[in-house]
């Protein structure tokens, strides 16, 4: 089980960051910090001065640092390392230390999948993952799995599990409409049988089915990113974790415009264990909140990602909750 340190005040926080970090990176010469620089658009991403406190941390403990995230699959400034780097500079990022875009990788063999892991994380002495919580489209909630599942590997890999997540009809259509009501997206229409329109691969049509109509085209969305992430987080020499419940809104930070907000902040987070800190997230959120609202908004709680990853070996669901 698990450690998962948690506060509402950031003071104590950056505290017990400074414990952590220090021991355990202490041999590192240059660690990589895994970020998400935001979409052009969203006013809800991190901004570089809410990472600032932690990159001030490494400075006095004298780790060297860069910060990475992969570019992305679909229409953007963040689709090629260029654009997607002089997004981040122009954003101020670039007053923090160095970034990197790229998309050098070595492929790794899973079980649905051949993961393209992104080389920078890989050959880093360890890997800071800072994940923003929020809603996910896909997921229901995207914490440190979504972080790794997606922006630790490559736009192709992207695309794949997108892809791998996607519907097939092969039985009988009772007209339930079932698969129509969990669409996210609204573009799933039951006729003669299902109508797929505009799909993002999240499979919660296939949850949906009573009658086993439909299936993935490789598997779950949710298998598919955890499966990503886990494999990733293998291939790092360390790892820890750092989350952020704040500016909790419907969608992603992939997203130009994430939608309203959808939870109260309720602090930070940090972990060993990509799979504690998410599950401890989900459950903080939801006790305070007093509903499921990726559930109510989304259509997906979002442990569907946390179970499998845990299958994968990623880590721990179970965890222990220390208040700072």
């Amino acid at each position: 089980m698990a450690d998962v340190y948690h506060s509402k005040n950031q003071e104590n926080f950056l505290l017990k960051i400074k414990e952590e970090i220090k021991d355990k990176f202490k041999d590192c010469n240059k660690i990589a910090i895994k970020i998400h620089f935001g979409e052009p658009g969203n006013k809800t991403a991190f901004k570089p001065e809410d990472i600032k406190p932690i990159t001030d941390i490494l400075n006095e403990l004298d780790i060297d640092f860069f910060l990475f995230d992969s570019p992305v699959k679909y229409n953007s400034l963040r689709d090629n390392p260029d654009s997607y780097k002089n997004f981040a500079i122009k954003k101020g990022w670039g007053r923090l230390g160095e970034i990197r875009t790229n998309d050098e990788h070595i492929d790794v063999k899973g079980e649905n999948l051949t993961y393209e892991v992104c080389k920078e994380l890989i050959d880093a002495d360890a890997v800071l993952v800072i994940s923003h919580v929020k809603g996910h489209i896909c997921t229901g909630f995207g914490g440190a799995i979504k972080n790794l599942g997606m922006g630790a590997l490559t736009k192709k890999t992207k695309g794949d599990i997108h892809y791998g997540g996607e519907p097939v009809f092969v039985g009988k259509c009772i007209q339930c409409k079932a698969c129509e009501r969990a669409c996210p997206l609204g573009t799933l229409k039951v006729k003669d049988k299902p109508v797929f329109g505009i799909c993002y691969g999240c499979s919660n049509c296939v949850y949906a089915c009573p009658n086993s109509a439909l299936k993935t085209r490789i598997n779950y969305f949710d298998v598919l990113l955890a499966e990503g992430a886990a494999i990733a987080q293998s291939k790092f020499k360390k790892a820890y974790y750092i989350s952020f419940l704040k500016n909790i809104t419907q969608l992603c930070d992939c997203e130009s415009d994430p939608g309203e907000i959808i939870a109260n902040n309720h602090g930070f987070l940090a972990s060993t264990d990509g799979v504690a800190i998410d599950m401890a997230a989900h459950d903080i959120i939801l006790e305070n909140e007093g509903e499921d609202v990726f559930l109510k908004h989304n259509k997906k709680s979002g442990t569907e990602q946390v179970k499998a990853a845990e299958k994968f070996g990623m880590g721990q669901s179970k965890y222990n909750l220390i208040k700072l």
